[in-house]
């Protein structure tokens, strides 16, 4: 019997952070799950559903849970209206409050969300309910001699080798990692070096000095780790959760839109020379982010899931 249906919205321009929370809350139920992608989607570790219309696939997988995770409300109302006439209890994800339903039990790990207007029966709110990778601890040290540059993949690998190129021109003998792969258009000798992070972010957190991430699932990784980081908006949406933790000292806001990337990259080489300038505000990010963020997030929505399909059984 497959215990957990995942509805996700993932693919080019949707981004894949909702189908690897999928993937982490699937590892932390320990029971048989089955994924439904909106969009092009990505690789993934997690069975595929079968396709078709969201009656039929609930239908044929016979879920005791639908787990929705969608940004778009709209997309998720189809699969709501039939796991209800099923009586498929519904469980949703969200980031900043986005994408609200009148599910059993919605639940928002983010930095910053709304307090008010949840229609769901029951909400949970705030950091304890993160759902990312389990954090492996950030390495200390006194000099910072090495950071990470993690933005995506597409147009945003020019985005990693122009900062790259900038913060070796500044400190030449800084070691630079960038996750994606090198193109074929690339200089291979130039930096940075390019790193495969096909399981997350989190081998390569514990082990830089710093690191330059966009303002999704990375920079909360980042921050359970204890990495101080530049984080980077790498699409509107991701203003708020930068600013929370900025707010929080957790990260350095890398600001706005720039009128070039030459002038971006020499932006957060600044914000980057400010880390590296600041040991304590390095120390307070290697304390306070562990705490604020402490990677047990997905074990807790595990837990909650399951006393959902547990009431839905006792009727």
């Amino acid at each position: 019997m497959i215990y957990a249906l995942f509805r996700v919205a993932a693919g080019p321009r949707l981004g894949h952070g909702h189908l690897r929370r999928a993937e982490v809350l699937a590892r932390s139920l320990r029971r048989p799950s089955l994924v439904s992608v909106r969009g092009g989607g990505a690789p993934t570790c997690l069975r595929r559903a079968p396709a078709g219309a969201p009656g039929t696939v609930l239908d044929r997988v016979r879920p005791a849970v639908l787990v929705l995770d969608d940004p778009h409300a709209t997309s998720g109302r189809a699969w709501l209206a039939a796991a209800r006439r099923r009586g498929v209890p519904v469980v949703s994800l969200h980031d900043l409050g986005r994408g609200r339903l009148a599910t059993t039990l919605a639940i928002d790990g983010s930095v910053t969300s709304p307090a008010a207007g949840w229609p769901a029966a029951r909400t949970l709110r705030g950091l304890p309910f993160a759902v990312i990778r389990p954090p492996r601890r950030a390495r200390v040290a006194r000099v910072v001699t090495t950071v990470l540059i993690s933005l995506g993949g597409g147009p945003r690998a020019s985005w990693a080798r122009a900062v790259a190129a900038e913060l070796i021109r500044r400190r030449p003998k800084l070691m630079v990692f960038a996750t994606g792969s090198a193109d074929a258009g690339a200089d291979r000798v130039a930096p940075p070096t390019m790193v495969a992070a096909p399981d997350g972010l989190a081998p390569w957190l514990a082990r830089v000095d710093v690191a330059i991430v966009g303002g999704g699932v990375s920079l909360y990784e980042a921050v359970a780790a204890g990495v101080p980081t530049v984080a980077v908006p790498v699409v509107p949406a991701q203003r708020p959760t930068i600013r929370g933790f900025a707010a929080r000292r957790l990260t350095v806001d890398a600001g706005g839109p720039s009128a070039s990337l030459r002038a971006l990259a020499r932006r957060i080489g600044d914000r980057f020379e400010r880390i590296a300038d600041d040991a304590a505000g390095r120390r307070h990010v290697r304390q306070a982010g562990p705490r604020a963020v402490d990677g047990r997030g997905a074990r807790r929505v595990a837990r909650e899931i399951a006393a959902v399909v547990e009431a839905a059984r006792r009727g």
